[in-house]
């Protein structure tokens, strides 16, 4: 049984409360504190130092463009996990995955708004800081996260929601935020 598979079997099935407030916790916990760790702290007090790598230059530049970058990652968080607890009816975790089709903003404006937030946000935290380091781990976490979105989960949104999500991919775009063509 292939990954998309076993995620499509397993969101479809109810959660005990348990499970529920894990799915609820779980996220705050991986995007809030694991991979900032790993993607910040880590690069920025060991990788650079290790590297001998240098700031990135011009502080007030690249803290106007990583605060924007941050700023814009936040409200598109914020919406997306508003638009999947309200609409959907789940969290962006397969512990308690959505249970309707979300084609709301900011989910009309692009598949992945999560993914947009958080790499915004990753990306302008780690140009806000000035590291190298971390602008490369986050690229390449952003390489894996984005290819698993598109290999596994697609796969996985087309097993549960059909022909529905087939229409609403051919319409809007996969990562940058577009009106609908």
């Amino acid at each position: 049984m292939k990954l998309a598979d076993k995620i499509a079997s397993y969101s479809s099935n109810p959660r005990s409360g348990k499970q529920t407030r894990i799915a609820r916790i779980l996220p705050i916990f991986v995007f809030f504190f694991f991979f900032p760790t790993m993607l910040f702290l880590v690069p920025h007090m060991l990788l650079d130092q290790w590297l001998n790598l240098p700031a990135i230059p011009n502080p007030p530049l690249r803290m106007a463009i990583g605060g924007a970058m941050i700023v814009t990652g936040v409200v598109f968080l914020l919406m997306t996990l508003k638009a999947q607890r309200d609409i959907g009816k789940g969290t962006p975790m397969p512990l308690m995955a959505t249970q309707k089709l979300v084609v709301q903003k900011p989910y009309a404006w692009t598949r992945n708004p999560l993914a947009f937030g958080l790499l915004n946000l990753y990306f302008g935290i780690s140009i806000f800081m000035g590291s190298i380091a971390s602008v490369l781990v986050v690229t390449f976490f952003s390489v894996i996260i984005l290819s698993y979105i598109k290999f596994v989960e697609e796969k996985e949104l087309e097993q549960r929601y059909g022909a529905d999500y087939v229409a609403y991919k051919e319409q809007t775009s996969f990562l940058i935020p577009l009106l609908r063509r």
